[in-house]
């Protein structure tokens, strides 16, 4: 994977196996599903093994109601249809089922792509023909999202509110030659991206008001918004100036001081963890060293543990002095 875009890779997987109730519904719209919103998910194992003995790093792999399903992630132009062949057979074991000693059967599992550039809504499928030896060929047909082809509206009215911090990449192609820009076309990019934001907070702040998003999915969509915007924007200094992302840091520190509001209602030591623990979950996934998160979060090395093992990450141990 092209190491610029693995941020996009890190981000969906921590926001889908986070999500709960919007992935179900998600699930549900994508696959024409109808699991009860309380359902259990569990997430497996994503990695599988093809035939030249190589790791292959599913995005997202996980059961719900006793269905299997692998959601793949796509931020980049390459050969998509050959990694999902890969996945689809990796780790054939788990899917297969002899019926006698001539017949065996295979359970597909249920797939999908959100390609979080294209903005082509139209292709909402993928298509793989399998040629088989005898010339007969099977069509194998899988969902495909098209992520930017929604407005923020669009996607709440279709159950797929989890990909709303996604559409903040929509102007990444625009940014790429912002200082290139006359002043009339900044200004036009400025009030661009300023709208663009301004949808997605509005959505969002619907969303938790009408309870479709808890609390906390809420903090966390808004704080993978930011990621985002500073991965692809972060260039483009006449943003912060014009404060073209104003609504953005103004949930941002409103959230802030409202759980902290919220930890003095509760009791000083409470809210002190609250915040522990939020400092500790965002410098394990910015891959901040062991020591140095211990020394500001107070925390133990086996409450951090924990904390990492619940974001699928390791914890980052401080280099050895020669």
């Amino acid at each position: 994977m092209k190491e610029s875009y693995h941020i996009y890779d890190q981000l969906f997987k921590r926001l889908f196996r986070t999500a709960g109730k919007m992935l179900i519904r998600f699930i549900n719209k994508v696959f024409g599903k109808n699991f009860p919103l309380d359902s259990k998910i569990v997430f497996t194992d994503p990695n599988g093994i093809p035939a030249d003995g190589s790791e292959l790093e599913m995005d997202l792999y996980f059961t719900i109601c006793g269905e299997t399903f692998h959601i793949e992630a796509q931020a980049y132009d390459d050969d998509m249809m050959i990694r999902l062949i890969e996945y689809a057979f990796s780790n054939v074991h788990d899917k297969y089922e002899k019926i006698d000693s001539t017949h065996a059967r295979y359970y597909m599992v249920n797939q999908a792509v959100v390609f979080l550039k294209d903005p082509d809504r139209t292709k909402d499928k993928l298509y793989i023909t399998l040629v088989l030896p005898d010339k007969r060929e099977i069509e194998y047909a899988l969902p495909s999202v098209r992520a930017l082809g929604y407005t923020p509206k669009e996607l709440v009215e279709n159950d797929m509110e989890i990909l709303l911090p996604f559409q903040i990449i929509k102007l990444y192609r625009q940014a790429k030659n912002y200082n290139q820009y006359s002043e009339d076309d900044k200004k036009d990019f400025l009030n661009a991206f300023e709208t663009m934001i301004n949808d997605i907070i509005t959505t969002l702040d619907s969303l938790k008001k009408d309870e479709r998003v808890t609390s906390e999915e809420y903090r966390l969509m808004l704080e993978i918004t930011r990621k985002i915007k500073e991965h692809i924007y972060n260039n483009i200094d006449d943003i912060i100036k014009q404060g073209a992302d104003r609504m953005l840091n103004e949930r941002i520190i409103l959230f802030t001081e409202e759980a902290e509001a919220k930890g003095r209602e509760e009791g000083i030591k409470e809210g002190k963890a609250e915040l522990s623990k939020g400092l500790a979950v965002m410098m394990i996934q910015d891959g901040k060293p062991l020591d140095e998160i211990e020394r500001y979060t107070g925390k133990t090395f086996e409450e951090l543990t924990e904390i990492a093992a619940s974001l699928d990450k390791e914890l980052v141990l401080p280099k050895k002095s020669s």
